[in-house]
């Protein structure tokens, strides 16, 4: 009895919940129509992929400095595992810190030679 009284307030949770998101974006006004379009849409991609890239290198330099401790804790141990471990950790923090910056660089390259 317990099991059914549940389910259904569930179920008219959900429905409550779907009811009040289509409302709330049906009323959403939408910027991408004009003459301007593409730049409204292009501005909003903008600064989504500067706040995924300020991310991925706040994460690489995290990385980074994670390795180089590593390695200096696997020097003084003399082990060459983990040593190797440490080299494969500060190789991945550089690419995920310098990956955002190249990204650009080879769109424009790639827009130039097209």
């Amino acid at each position: 009895m317990k099991r059914e009284k549940k389910a259904r307030w569930r179920q008219i949770g959900k429905a409550l919940c779907c009811t009040v998101l289509s409302v709330l974006l049906y009323s959403l006004p939408v910027l991408a129509a004009g003459e301007d379009a593409a730049q409204y849409v292009k501005n909003g991609m903008d600064v989504i992929y500067q706040l995924i890239a300020a991310c991925m290198t706040g994460f690489g330099s995290l990385l980074l400095a994670w390795g180089l401790l590593e390695w200096g804790m696997a020097l003084n141990s003399q082990d060459g595992g983990a040593q190797s471990m440490a080299f494969k950790r500060i190789a991945s923090g550089m690419l995920v810190a310098i990956g955002p910056n190249v990204v650009p660089l080879i769109i424009n390259a790639s827009t130039m030679v097209g």
